[in-house]
């Protein structure tokens, strides 16, 4: 795959992140990430396809607000930041902050080996909002 190819599949998938966990797609949530693949948020790990699925089902409901990504590209692994607000969908509290990625190619495309939620809280970074 191209650079601009790989470039773009990546920002897709950043993108299906937000969408699928906003419209309540837990398990296609989960199929982002690959089968060991880990969310940090919280203070908390979710792990693996099962972890992720429960979490993502848990999930309060809203909408996710992200910036274009810094994309850090080598042969199969890539690394992305990307900031974030997130609205709350009942009295639209919000939540912002910052991810940090490790990405994969698999042979199903692109996938999260991990995501890391950093909130930016009136104390500086937190890993709770």
């Amino acid at each position: 795959m191209a650079h601009a190819e790989d470039l773009d599949a990546i920002t897709t998938l950043l993108a299906a992140y937000c969408i699928r966990m906003d419209r309540g797609d837990a398990e296609g949530w989960a199929d982002l990430f690959t089968e060991d693949g880990q969310f940090f948020a919280f203070g908390r790990s979710f792990d693996g396809r099962e972890g992720l699925t429960n979490m993502a089902h848990e999930a309060r409901g809203g909408v996710h607000l992200a910036s274009a990504p810094v994309i850090e590209l080598a042969d199969d692994e890539a690394t992305v930041q990307q900031n974030f607000v997130f609205v709350e969908q009942v009295g639209h509290k919000l939540r912002i902050g910052f991810y940090d990625d490790v990405l994969v190619r698999t042979p199903d495309g692109w996938r999260f080996r991990s995501r890391r939620c950093t909130f930016l809280s009136a104390t500086g970074p937190s890993e709770r909002p």
